[in-house]
């Protein structure tokens, strides 16, 4: 996609960076998104704040921080969904504000687009501190970053400093959204705001299931350490 190309009447450019980059999680709620290119905010760090329960844990915001950057995904999207995009980040509940930042693209150059702060920032830190363990993400949030990252091309530095992020466990959400692309042959659309988007209704697919095309349940590696006698030789099958 050429530089001049990108820009539209009724459309608008969104910088994602947590989990809105998952292209199918991105499509659920604005099926109009078109991916652009991956971006950099400058002078920005990512971080945690604000508990979510169906995420298991605090979710992602930027806090302003000088020398530091964050990586992440341009989406262009129509305006009839701008409403929608809202809602989804928590507009009406004052969970997030809108921003628009400057964002550099790696053959395209700057381009101003919207993205969503937290009202309320972190408690400050050094860009090499570690996040209290009342800030650590859920594991399912933070394999849904990893996995936007990866899915764009993200630079794969940027995908071992989001491995390095310490998680507490929680698998949150994530199965619930991978059943929701495993039974659909279609990509449904929850879009929380009614009359804006007609719904597609979920379809089970058993022949794609019994192929193997359908989108794998996502495993999370468990690392038990037992003393030698109490160990069983049945193998674990998560």
């Amino acid at each position: 996609m050429m530089k001049s190309e990108i820009r539209k009447p009724d459309t608008f450019l969104y910088f994602a960076y947590a989990d809105n980059m998952v292209k199918f999680r991105m499509k659920m709620f604005n099926p109009s998104a078109e991916f652009v290119s991956i971006a950099r905010v400058d002078n920005y760090r990512l971080d945690f704040n604000k508990y979510v329960k169906f995420w298991g844990g605090p979710i992602a915001t930027l806090v302003p921080t000088a020398n530091a950057h964050v990586w992440g995904v341009i989406w262009r999207l129509h305006r009839d969904e701008l409403e929608s995009l809202d809602h989804q980040n928590g507009i009406e509940s004052y969970t997030y504000f809108v921003k628009y930042v400057e964002v550099l693209t790696p053959y395209m150059g700057t381009f101003r687009c919207r993205t969503y702060l937290q009202t309320i920032y972190p408690l400050p830190r050094g860009n090499r501190d570690p996040i209290p363990a009342e800030r650590w993400p859920s594991w399912g949030y933070k394999e849904f970053i990893i996995i936007g990252a990866k899915q764009h091309g993200v630079p794969p530095y940027y995908i071992r400093f989001l491995r390095k992020f310490k998680d507490n466990g929680d698998e949150g959400c994530i199965r619930s959204d991978c059943l929701l692309v495993r039974y659909g042959s279609n990509q449904p659309c929850l879009c929380r705001v009614p009359g804006l988007i007609p719904r597609k209704p979920l379809k089970l697919n058993l022949k794609a299931d019994r192929e193997g095309k359908l989108l794998p349940r996502p495993i999370r590696s468990v690392n038990v350490e037992e003393p030698e006698k109490k160990r069983s030789k049945k193998k674990l099958t998560f």
